[in-house]
């Protein structure tokens, strides 16, 4: 298979030995393609848009607190949708040292060998993910108290008059059976929705009421 036909994932490193022996690994093994991309390159003005994929790797044995920080405003700026995976954590990391890789599909240690690394690699290029039992507890569990947070936090920004909305709107109530309910004319309620949409970052009637349902 050429290169044009396997998939392509980003390998954020720094240039060395071991991460050619980690690229040659993955092509040898999986229809991948490896892009190595130094962290130093992050915070240059070169363009990186065609060596960053879906998939980024980061070894972490490289990963300064400095690194990271550039890394996430690229991520936030350029990056969508995209999938991170960890190599080289240390064995005893704790689970909340991770927690600031907010897309994280997969965790390999120091102690991982090569065939397990390409066995988990396999998983998560099927879309499942490759994370121990325990870090995955922690880690949905962080960011449901995350979201829990911001969803109470959200809802101190929302009048009374919106609240009202939300509550009718999560109980499966059209504009017209909203506006009845509440005395005000349908374009009151559009404009209502309007501003709820954009504090709850919800872009259309469906992912507002499942807002509603998540959170009221």
């Amino acid at each position: 298979m050429n290169d044009d036909q396997r998939t392509r994932v980003t390998l954020l490193s720094e240039v060395s030995m071991q991460a050619n022996l980690l690229k040659q690994s993955l092509e040898s093994n999986l229809d991948l393609y490896v892009d190595i991309v130094p962290f130093s390159s992050l915070s240059t003005n070169i363009d990186l848009k065609n060596s960053f994929h879906s998939i980024v790797l980061a070894d972490y044995s490289h990963i300064t607190e400095e690194d990271f920080s550039i890394y996430s405003q690229y991520r936030t700026q350029s990056l969508s949708n995209v999938k991170e995976v960890l190599i080289n954590c240390p064995s005893l990391i704790e689970s909340s040292a991770l927690f600031k890789w907010r897309d994280l599909v997969g965790v390999f240690y120091i102690e991982d060998d090569i065939s397990n690394f390409v066995k988990g690699m396999n998983r998560i290029l099927l879309g499942e993910m490759w994370l121990s039992r325990k870090f995955a507890q922690d880690y949905i569990q962080h960011f449901r108290e995350t979201r829990k947070h911001n969803s109470s936090r959200t809802m101190t920004q929302l009048t009374n008059r919106e609240k009202q909305i939300i509550h009718l709107l999560g109980h499966g109530a059209s504009n017209i059976q909203i506006a009845d309910k509440l005395f005000v004319s349908e374009n009151t309620v559009k404009t209502h929705l309007h501003n709820i949409f954009k504090k709850i970052n919800a872009k259309n009637r469906l992912q507002a009421l499942l807002w509603a349902n998540n959170n009221i």
